[in-house]
């Protein structure tokens, strides 16, 4: 964020830096913490790191789904946007894409903020939406006294979690007014790349498609 703020180029009209960053380190906590505590509830993944996998297995979903999923999503992209001279097709047109050091920092912030919210807490969420419907309601602090038999994880249907990971890429499809369709798929393949290899693969393939075309597109 810090680079971000840095290479805008106009800043008259944005807070002082330490303020912006405490406003997004408060923000990113809670969201963070929130969607851990869900996905955990709900037998969902989070962060890749937390998982009980190998730590072989760990590097191998990362690979495939992360840098994998990074460099599919540059592809399609290319093809989409590579192709085209209409410049209101393209993404991003607000920024000044003009040295390596912007574009490093305009898509680190995309990966990091949109896939905390469209994949690590939105899909956590809309499923803890649908699972109220089943009797499944979130616990909320401790327990003074212990009940005889404390509250497991449930693991909600598997349609439910796809018609979830749908719902995150459609807002993030909205999101991207520029080209919604063409957000809506590459969601859908960042809702993959979560759900297979975590939060660090869903951000790892994010940065990397977003990085790559940049590059082609501004320098």
């Amino acid at each position: 964020m810090a680079l971000d703020w840095g290479v805008r180029p106009g800043r008259a009209g944005l807070p002082p830096l330490p303020l912006a960053l405490g406003v997004f380190f408060v923000a990113f906590t809670i969201t963070m913490g929130s969607a851990v505590w869900l996905a955990s509830s709900l037998r969902l993944p989070a962060f890749l790191l937390l998982s009980e996998l190998s730590g072989r297995q760990r590097w191998r979903r990362y690979f495939v789904y992360g840098i994998g999923g990074g460099l599919l999503i540059y592809l399609t992209n290319s093809a989409l946007y590579l192709t085209t001279e209409s410049a209101e097709f393209r993404p991003a047109q607000v920024y000044n894409l003009d040295n390596e050091l912007k574009v490093f920092a305009l898509s680190a912030r995309a990966a990091l903020s949109e896939e905390t919210m469209y994949r690590l807490f939105a899909i956590p969420f809309l499923v803890s939406l649908g699972m109220r419907f089943y009797g499944w309601r979130p616990r909320f602090g401790f327990d003074l006294l212990p009940t005889k038999s404390p509250t497991e994880p449930v693991r909600p249907p598997r349609i439910m979690v796809l018609a979830a990971m749908l719902c995150s890429a459609l807002l993030f499809g909205l999101a991207h007014n520029n080209n919604p369709v063409a957000a809506f798929m590459f969601g859908l393949l960042l809702g993959n790349s979560f759900l297979r290899g975590g939060w660090e693969s869903a951000v790892t393939a994010h940065f990397l498609g977003n990085y790559l075309l940049f590059m082609g597109i501004y320098l």
